[in-house]
């Protein structure tokens, strides 16, 4: 697989070991939406605009799968769009 080097900005001073986890956890996370991409054909589907209680259940779902990489997924997909990882309040 060929890759490519990002800079990720960080706080100096963050504690090096966790600057480590930080910059690992997101090398783990490119390579799982890679897998993803091309498991399922899918590049930037996550922008859509329609789909917030579908990305919700999916971090549910995800959660009880087990893998905190594809946890991290969805909450940043959530996190992306600004979207609660909560259920809505029902009235």
């Amino acid at each position: 697989m060929r890759t490519t080097h990002i800079t990720i900005p960080v706080p100096a001073e963050l504690h090096v070991n966790t600057r480590q986890l930080v910059a690992t956890f997101a090398e783990a996370l490119a390579a799982k939406f890679r897998e993803a991409e091309l498991k399922y054909g899918h590049a930037d589907g996550w922008l859509w605009d329609d789909w917030e209680e579908e990305c919700r259940r999916g971090l549910m779902e995800h959660v009880a799968k087990g893998d905190p990489r594809d946890v991290a997924i969805y909450a940043a997909f959530l996190w992306h769009r600004g979207w609660s990882t909560a259920a809505p309040v029902e009235g």
